[in-house]
């Protein structure tokens, strides 16, 4: 994946995570919490693994 491609993903990612927790905050108890907070911990792992991803490319330079 490019380097602008990672990035336009990472931004809808983002959002993604926001939208999740904005879900999570909104609910007053039940599923939609849980399912708020799942969207925002799986969106901040993948934004960790893109960085993680962009960073071991560098290592053959």
């Amino acid at each position: 994946m490019s380097g602008l491609a990672m990035w336009i993903v990472g931004v809808v990612v983002a959002v993604l995570a926001v939208v999740g927790l904005f879900l999570a905050s909104g609910a007053h108890a039940g599923p939609m919490y849980s399912i708020g907070l799942v969207i925002f911990l799986a969106s901040t792992l993948f934004e960790f693994w893109l960085i993680k991803k962009y960073f071991d490319g560098q290592e053959g330079h």
